[in-house]
């Protein structure tokens, strides 16, 4: 028991040191916004398989990268293949269970979760550069400043493309709610 308190205790450790630098190194590397998240996990998770064998790991940071770039070149050959097999329906559903009360508006529902799909849609159609600011700054919380750096672009260019883009969707979406 007191090994896997410290392996626990090791990858705990590691996680929090390196997750901010993974997750925007991830960002900045993923050709799909959509991926990002499981990347992101297969990487930690193969940093705890790691740490359970008892791996020694001297600079986390190197090492939580390197195992980021090593998932994010299998995430794409492997997501190459699939393609190749099967086609990718942007249409399918999450499969996501809805908790619908007697007082639920139905028709708002469905309504709301058709635009949000439909809005997600557009930013997914957008250049994957653009994709990436859209993913640091909205659902990451990155400042501006903090997108351009991640990013390697001056913030001037990342604002411009930013609102550029933000100004697109709201005229293909104005006059819905």
């Amino acid at each position: 028991m007191g090994e896997q308190s410290d392996n626990a205790g090791d990858f705990a450790r590691i996680y929090e040191a390196t997750r901010q630098s993974a997750l925007r190194f991830i960002s900045s590397k993923c050709l799909n916004i959509t991926d990002i998240e499981d990347i992101y996990q297969e990487t930690y998770l193969r940093v705890l398989d790691a740490v359970k064998e008892g791996r020694e790991i001297r600079d986390p940071e190197a090492f939580v990268i390197g195992t980021a770039k090593h998932c994010l070149s299998h995430w794409y050959t492997a997501a190459q293949r699939l393609r190749a097999r099967i086609s990718l329906s942007a249409g399918t559903e999450s499969g996501e269970a809805v908790d619908i009360g007697d007082d639920t508006d139905i028709e708002g529902l469905v309504a709301d979760r058709e635009l949000l799909s439909e809005v997600f849609e557009s930013i997914c159609a957008l250049p994957s550069g653009v994709q990436r600011i859209f993913y640091l700054h909205y659902f990451q919380g990155l400042s501006l400043p903090e997108t351009a750096s991640v990013l390697g672009i001056s913030e001037s260019k990342t604002t411009a493309l930013l609102y550029k883009a933000v100004r697109q969707i709201r005229r293909k979406f104005r006059g819905r709610e």
